[in-house]
């Protein structure tokens, strides 16, 4: 947790490993940092995000609390939300379908304003 703490990132699980890698030679191996990973998201401390590449990154989160983030299709920076879009969309849900959220994930793919300036040029 201090290692994904200290990026202030979305982060890889490679990311996190060679973090903790370059600070101690005698960190856990990657198969470990995967699985305490899967076991922080579980627990509700680390919230996974996929950016449609295969790969998951990781955040740090408070308990009960979820992010939502606006993601560059071209440089694959991230923008953290500081609200949830969808909040007011559950009520809807259940009062038109019947169906009872118990979580959701949003996460919007576009180019980013540096990206899109870059290609105007």
């Amino acid at each position: 947790m201090e290692a994904l703490a200290a990026v202030h990132t979305l982060a890889t699980a490679q990311d996190i490993h060679s973090k903790m890698r370059t600070e101690n030679e005698e960190a856990p191996g990657l198969t470990t940092v995967y699985r305490s990973l899967e076991t922080l998201v579980s627990e509700g401390l680390v919230q996974a995000v996929e950016l449609g590449e295969g790969e998951k990154r990781y955040e740090l989160i408070k308990p009960g609390e979820h992010h939502h983030h606006l993601i560059c299709s071209v440089c694959k920076e991230s923008v953290h939300l500081d609200q949830c879009l969808i909040k007011d969309l559950d009520s809807m849900i259940k009062s038109k379908y019947g169906f009872q959220v118990s979580s959701h994930i949003l996460e919007i793919f576009g180019t980013c304003k540096r990206c899109s300036d870059k290609k105007s040029r």
